[in-house]
């Protein structure tokens, strides 16, 4: 298993991680807020390449809430959708789902 920690990654490396994913690779990353983008969490299951919103400093993934207290469905089937790719990525990669 290998780890990648890059303080000053300009939108979290997140075009050179869709290019690992195109070719296999399985990873779970996350990235916080830069000067115009907001923070993020992806994953890799070597097949699909998923990406959604976070806030900084929290873990799990979020989904933004209109005005009038709906959630925005797009944004919450792609966290339906990254959640399952997260649950292969870590079978892949053999981490136990409590880790995370």
């Amino acid at each position: 298993m290998s780890f990648l920690v890059d303080q000053e990654a300009n939108y979290g490396n997140s075009s050179s991680l869709r290019e690992l994913a195109e070719r296999g690779y399985v990873f779970i990353g996350q990235h916080d807020a830069g000067g115009d983008y907001d923070a993020g969490r992806l994953v890799s299951d070597g097949k699909t390449f998923r990406e959604v919103d976070a806030m900084v400093h929290e873990p799990r993934p979020c989904v933004a809430v209109d005005a009038n207290g709906f959630v925005d469905m797009k944004q919450l089937q792609a966290m339906r959708k990254y959640w399952r790719a997260v649950a292969r990525a870590k079978q892949k990669l053999g981490i136990a789902q409590e880790e995370m």
